[in-house]
């Protein structure tokens, strides 16, 4: 029996994206890199893959693609980190669909009639052409990334305008697409395609948020030791937290090696029964102690350590960083669990 268990409500899932396909009024790509931010790419897109709202899928890698494919997954599969030397073969083989973004991706497709996307540096500094290319027939869409259109609005309309110019550059195409998440609350006149990622769960990407969204996910451990300390003991490594009276501790089978970054040490809580349990002391590489004074818990009891009133992005924000790096570090002794 798993002593840790993410719970994903699929039915959930494709509701956002429902939610999300009727305000943006265009069709949505799934992204489903590292495994989906860690909840499990291949369950997910077999959920996806009937629905009419959804265009097709973005990864990283050729490889993550390839499992999807693998998976009996039938649309388009777009690699947004461009094709190297050595990649054709195999990216034609499974039918995947680079996004070039650097002339030496062009050069490896010099020989092929390969479609692909082309993404331009609109203000991003990572990947993108920063002059608009040449007219080529093998191009079936254009895009480019928003770097900060959950926190800094005027520099992501800039982005827009910049987007537009490129797009000048370029008769009409099948496929255009800017928006991230967060970029959902922004207008791109020409975009005919959205790609959708955190959302698609459930977590906010910024606030306030054009749709209402609904949470998917749940996270939750067990616990696998109760007992009482006395005033003036110590917690956990290093002493960080030395009690102020007795206090009934709960020891819980999740740490930093499953996400629970040690950034949340003596911060937040988990859920016991429904009722909140401070984190106290360090978080270590399995466990996490609670303070369960005055609870009825026992050996092998569930602890909810993530659900829709403690999201990711909310732990995330207690810990300085964003809820992608919470997801993305849940460890592979986490068993997966699918709701239909």
């Amino acid at each position: 029996m798993a002593r840790l268990v993410l719970t994903v409500n699929l039915c959930t899932v494709a509701e956002n994206i429902r939610r999300i396909a009727r305000a943006t009024e265009r069709r949505l790509i799934a992204v489903l890199k590292a495994d989906a931010y860690g909840m499990g790419a291949t369950s997910l897109a077999r959920q996806l893959e009937a629905m009419t709202e959804v265009f097709g899928f973005a990864v990283s890698c050729p490889l993550e693609g390839v499992v999807l494919r693998k998976a009996k997954i039938v649309k388009p599969i777009l690699v947004l980190t461009g094709i190297l030397p050595g990649e054709l073969n195999l990216i034609e083989r499974w039918r995947l669909t680079p996004v070039v973004s650097d002339p030496a991706h062009l050069l490896t497709l010099k020989d092929s009639t390969l479609p692909y996307h082309v993404k331009y540096d609109t203000g991003m500094g990572r990947l993108g052409f920063l002059s608009p290319q040449n007219h080529d027939p093998r191009i079936c869409g254009v895009m480019s990334h928003l770097s900060s259109a959950g926190t800094d609005s005027d520099y992501t309309k800039e982005q827009i305008e910049r987007f537009e110019g490129f797009l000048g550059a370029h008769g009409p195409l099948p496929f255009v697409h800017l928006q991230n998440s967060a970029g959902i609350a922004f207008k791109v006149p020409r975009a005919n395609l959205v790609r959708v990622g955190l959302a698609m769960f459930g977590e906010q990407p910024a606030e306030p948020f054009p749709v209402q969204l609904s949470y998917a996910l749940e996270l939750k451990a067990r616990v696998v030791s109760v007992k009482t300390l006395a005033k003036g003991s110590s917690v956990s490594y290093n002493r960080s937290c030395v009690l102020s009276e007795d206090v009934q501790i709960a020891v819980v089978n999740i740490g930093y090696a499953d996400g629970l970054t040690r950034a949340l040490s003596n911060k937040g809580f988990l859920l016991v029964h429904g009722k909140p349990a401070r984190v106290l002391g360090d978080i270590t590489m399995d466990m996490v102690l609670i303070d369960t004074t005055g609870m009825d818990v026992r050996v092998g009891d569930w602890v909810v350590v993530v659900d829709a009133s403690q999201t990711f992005g909310a732990l995330a924000r207690l810990a300085g960083t964003i809820p992608y790096e919470l997801m993305c570090n849940l460890s592979s002794r986490t068993r997966r669990v699918y709701r239909r």
